[in-house]
């Protein structure tokens, strides 16, 4: 697997940070630094090459490499095509990757909110908390992220406060990757880079790191988004680690809801069979619900708002959620800033025209689903009607009417409606002149002669 390792910086290198007035792969400037982490220096370049003006600003990790071998230079690059092809709001956009003079170089998406780490410290120093329903959206949203990686076999291994950044308010999981490219999956499974307050017990005690680790480190992050402060503390380095091996699990403030807090524990429980999944969390009815109500509250978001760049990140997140496309020929909602306003009028259009039509599908369902109920009471009661005096015991009157009928023999059957010239008596005979009597006996005879038949 490859390596890269960080090296002092020297008179022989240029890094390219030197080169700020120059072009960098023929369609970035340098604007600004941004800070310097663990494994280089970041800028907020201007991309000369962007299809539309707010995607002209993103982000250059500049990371120095020294001598690297042409097969690790590939399997970087390779390795940061398919992390270019992860497509999901809550996390920051991997454009490209490529080497630059002594630098190693990604390309991801600008988040203008910085770091949760630093909005954390913000609010801890102005002596505020975030608002319950603040912190519930942030974390179902990092929930769907986290979980669109894990769905796809992809490990974040790294996920902190300082890796989580904000854009219009929302979050989205950033330096995805960055440990990947550096160094091998055995590394950094049994590697210590930083402070462990986010580290699982399985990745302290060299016990492997999988899709459990990450939810680990999810629950550490919700605690710290609760309190304003790690959910494992120590003076030193081997204190926090023996917290976190050792220690029992935190508990929320009573302020927050007892299934908040319940659902932190299992997220923070040793062992790591015992910790949800990403899919099952989303799946607990206080989540859902909560889900729920992140959905009304972003249906209720119109394109005429001025906010429209959060609005549709929003909306995005929740499309997420409901797995449904509406329009197959945009796509998405992360399309709809970059219509011109002819395109927005159409989706409009679209928009509505398919809503009258679904109303039109179910009018004509429920109208159907009424005449077929309305055919079956008729026929159950006509059936009822003709059948009910003679299925049912004859009293005396009816008994007594009933005399004066004649068993229907065939004979008299081929004879309905034919008067008899040969044989002058006609009592008890069926034939008659008047055509209602007639119309009423054919009736009975329709209904007797099947039960006769049975009867046989």
């Amino acid at each position: 697997m490859l390596r890269f390792q960080e090296v002092a910086k020297h008179g022989t290198l240029m890094p390219i940070s030197t080169c700020s007035k120059t072009l960098i792969a023929g369609r970035y400037t340098i604007q600004q630094k941004l800070g310097r982490g663990s494994f280089g220096t970041v800028y907020l370049v201007s991309d000369k090459k962007a299809k539309e003006e707010e995607e002209q600003l993103k982000v250059l990790k500049e990371i120095s490499v020294g001598d690297i071998k042409p097969n690790e230079t590939v399997e970087a690059n390779l390795e940061a095509q398919l992390l270019s092809r992860l497509d999901h709001p809550a996390i920051v956009k991997f454009y490209t990757s490529f080497v630059e003079g002594e630098s190693f170089c990604i390309i991801t998406e600008y988040c203008e909110g910085r770091d949760l780490d630093f909005n954390i410290q913000q609010y801890k120093e102005a002596g505020k908390v975030f608002p319950e329903s603040q912190i519930v959206e942030w974390f179902i949203q990092l929930l769907l992220g986290v979980n669109y990686m894990h769905e796809r076999r992809i490990l974040h291994r790294d996920l902190k406060a300082k890796n989580i950044f904000l854009k219009n308010n929302l979050l989205k999981i950033g330096d995805f990757g960055v440990s990947r490219l550096l160094m091998g999956s055995c590394d950094l499974a049994t590697t210590f880079t930083g402070t462990p307050f986010y580290m699982s017990p399985e990745a302290l005690q060299h016990q492997g790191y999988d899709t459990k680790s990450d939810i680990w480190s999810l629950g550490c992050i919700l605690y710290e988004m609760c309190c304003l402060d790690h959910a494992f503390t120590g003076h030193n380095f081997l204190s926090i680690v023996l917290k976190i091996v050792e220690g029992e699990a935190p508990s929320l403030p009573a302020i927050y809801p007892r299934e908040l807090n319940t659902l932190l524990h299992s997220m923070l429980s040793k062992d790591p069979s015992q910790r949800p999944s990403a899919a099952e969390i989303l799946r607990i009815p206080y989540v859902r619900d909560q889900l729920q109500n992140m959905k009304c509250k972003f249906t209720n978001m119109t394109l005429k708002d001025p906010a429209l760049n959060s609005q549709e990140e929003a909306a995005h997140i929740i499309n997420v959620v409901q797995k449904k496309v509406h329009l197959q020929t945009l796509r998405a909602l992360s399309e709809v800033q970059k219509m011109t306003p002819r395109e927005r009028m159409r989706l409009r259009k679209l928009s509505i025209a398919d809503e009258t039509a679904q109303k039109l599908k179910q009018l004509a369902e429920e109208k159907y689903q009424e005449n077929l109920k309305r055919m079956q009471e008729l026929r159950s009661r006509n059936f009822h009607h003709v059948n009910i005096d003679v299925l049912h015991e004859p009293d005396e009157q009816t008994a007594e009417h009933l005399i004066k009928s004649q068993p229907v023999t065939t004979l008299n059957y081929l004879s309905i409606g034919c008067e008899d010239q040969s044989d002058s008596d006609t009592t008890g005979r069926l034939c008659m002149s008047d055509p209602v009597e007639r119309g009423k006996r054919l009736i009975l005879y329709a209904v007797l002669i099947p039960h006769l038949v049975k009867a046989r």
